[in-house]
């Protein structure tokens, strides 16, 4: 009985190492912008938060609209289902190849909430626990549209968060810090943020379970060829700081508030 138990719970350790090396070797997923079990586009904004629960958690999720120009097979492909009870709204997260293969069916989210929106977002943030448990870290992803150069880095330590002693600093910081992934995952103190990279530099999303999507807008950064600065939700402008670990720094007078990125 005992041999049993431990071949048992070494067979689901196998299997949870081969679904994080199955789903880690893709470099991105594609998000639809509208699941069959619901009408309209993103409704309840299902299909935004399904989207930012996979760059949460390792992934390079994009909705469909944006996807980047890549080799399909390099893909994931993200579809949500749902097995509705009495008073239980049920989903589950899954994922196939291009070859339209299913590779991964996470566990069940439930929720009790009848109100609708509360309900599928509530279900799906639990349907994404098994997934956070997989530690899913996706390589960067490979653009066909042009031939790039790429610099070849050796992994590095892991440096604290350095903030410059003055704004005079954070002026001329240097502009190759500045993150070019799409999304980035930050925490400062305990609360955690989202890094989206627009055009003119960044909007920056706190995470919050009282928004209807899940996210709060927090400020915006923007990037001239001079500066970089951030500008909060009540229009206030502040100079900003990307070190070489691309964490930031934002200065409000005497105060720093630094986001750390998560890695």
């Amino acid at each position: 009985m005992i041999k049993n138990s431990i071949l048992f719970l070494f067979l689901l350790a196998g299997i949870g190492s081969f679904a994080q090396k199955t789903l880690s070797d893709y470099s991105y997923v594609v998000v639809p912008e509208q699941f069959e079990f619901l009408e309209g586009k993103d409704k309840y904004k299902t299909s935004s938060l399904t989207e930012f629960l996979f760059n949460k958690y390792g992934f390079h999720a994009y909705l469909a609209s944006e996807a980047p120009n890549a080799k399909r097979c390099d893909g994931l492909y993200a579809d949500i289902k749902e097995n509705n009870s009495f008073f239980r709204t049920k989903l589950t997260v899954e994922l196939k190849d291009c070859r339209d293969k299913i590779v991964y069916t996470g566990e069940e989210g439930v929720s009790k909430f009848k109100e609708y929106r509360k309900a599928y977002q509530d279900a799906l943030r639990k349907a994404f626990n098994s997934i956070e448990r997989l530690g899913v870290q996706q390589k960067d992803v490979v653009l066909t549209e042009a031939e790039t150069e790429t610099e070849i880095e050796t992994e590095a330590e892991v440096k604290p968060a350095t903030t410059p002693k003055n704004q005079s600093t954070a002026k001329s910081a240097n502009i190759e810090n500045l993150p070019d992934a799409k999304f980035l995952n930050y925490k400062k103190e305990d609360t955690s943020y989202l890094l989206r990279k627009t055009d003119n530099g960044y909007f920056l999303y706190e995470e919050s379970a009282d928004a209807k999507n899940g996210l709060i807008l927090a400020g915006t950064v923007t990037v001239t060829t001079s500066e970089v600065q951030f500008t909060d939700d009540q229009g206030k402008t502040y100079d900003v700081y990307f070190d070489e670990n691309q964490n930031f720094s934002v200065f409000k007078g005497e105060t720093v508030m630094v986001y750390r990125l998560v890695r």
